[in-house]
């Protein structure tokens, strides 16, 4: 990406953090969510150390299929801001990398 010019990467590492920002701030839990994950804690730390693992082991492949999830629309986003931009550099003559 070092060929890409200085205004586009600034652009970029605005709006991630613009993106990152509202992220952090969606995350802020209600008191709702505190209670779910509150009573999945204790539902947890009730049951024998075989369920426990399981249900970490089913907490950590929901994590990270959502992980998967939010990259892949991310990158779709990359996708989209790049073939927006192309056009503009061909036509102000920006060299590309190839």
């Amino acid at each position: 990406m070092s060929n890409w010019p200085d205004w586009f990467l600034e652009a970029l590492r605005q709006r991630f953090y613009q993106l990152e920002l509202a992220r952090e701030q969606q995350t802020s839990c209600s008191s709702e969510e505190k209670n779910l994950f509150t009573q999945m804690d204790q539902f947890k730390t009730n049951q024998n150390e075989d369920i426990q693992r399981l249900l970490s082991e089913w907490e950590e492949a929901i994590g990270d299929q959502l992980s998967q999830d939010k990259q892949s629309i991310y990158m779709e986003g990359v996708k989209d801001g790049i073939r927006l931009i192309l056009p503009v550099m061909h036509s102000t003559n920006i060299p590309l990398a190839h």
